[in-house]
């Protein structure tokens, strides 16, 4: 199916109701209790990714023996895997000339990619670039509790963007980093174009507080899980949609 039943889920069981308090006006002040509220919250950093495309095709043994500190190992991942220092980061490219890098920062993942073609050309491949892009979400996490998006919407109208007929999130924006928030009705909650994972921690800290007062009862376990087809849930559906939206439609129309 392609989207997600909301009322049915609504009512399939009881509602979760949580055995552990947040204070989410401090959240990760109490280094104590940090891994209970990660735990709680399902809360999950995505690493900064960035994509980019050359225009031409390698041959991965060859690569791999004129790239520094590379590896290549076909039986376990069809790619040539780089480390990089200085920025620190995780570059592999693939024969089609598909480039990913994974690193701390969005800058570190950029300017490793970047560093990384530099060398290839340098070993005269003609390794023009055909596009580049970056992951857009940074993080996920699900309230103890369902979020009341029409008085968030209410209350914080010049912060919000919302449309129901192509959508079944909300998005906010904090004035202070710009990072916004897919806040759907479940509690299920993506954070969006943070640049870092320290600013994407204080980010959450900073939106917890303002979505526990719009609290609006407990989820069932069919809303949190949010299954679709087997395995497949709406977060993942609308995390790789976010993805995919180069122009920014989803969040902004």
């Amino acid at each position: 199916p392609e989207n997600f039943d909301w009322d049915e889920a609504a009512k399939d069981g009881e509602p979760v109701v949580p055995n552990f308090e947040i204070d989410f006006n401090n959240p990760f002040d109490d280094v104590t209790k940090l891994v209970q509220v990660e735990k709680q919250l399902e809360l999950l950093y995505k690493p900064f990714i960035c994509v980019m495309e050359v225009s031409c095709r390698f041959n991965m043994y060859e690569l791999c023996i004129m790239m520094p500190e590379s590896r290549y190992d076909p039986g376990s991942h069809p790619s040539v895997a780089i480390k990089v220092r200085n920025p620190s980061a995780h570059v592999r490219i693939y024969a089609g000339g598909k480039m990913v890098a994974s690193a701390l920062t969005s800058a570190s993942a950029r300017n490793a990619l970047f560093k990384v073609v530099r060398v290839v050309q340098e070993l005269d491949y003609k390794a023009d670039i055909k596009n580049f892009n970056r992951n857009i979400v940074n993080a996920s996490f699900m309230m103890p509790f369902k979020i009341d998006l029409h008085g968030l919407i209410l209350l914080y109208a010049d912060k919000v963007t919302h449309n129901n007929s192509t959508r079944p999130f909300i998005t906010y924006t904090l004035d202070d980093s710009g990072v916004r928030f897919a806040i759907f009705p479940t509690g299920f909650v993506l954070a969006l174009h943070s640049s870092a994972r320290s600013e994407t921690q204080a980010a959450i800290a900073s939106i917890l507080p303002i979505l526990a007062k719009f609290k609006n009862g407990y989820p069932t376990l069919a809303e949190k899980k949010g299954e679709m087809m087997g395995d497949v849930s709406y977060k993942l559906v609308w995390e790789h949609k976010l993805e995919m939206d180069n122009a920014g439609l989803l969040l902004y129309s």
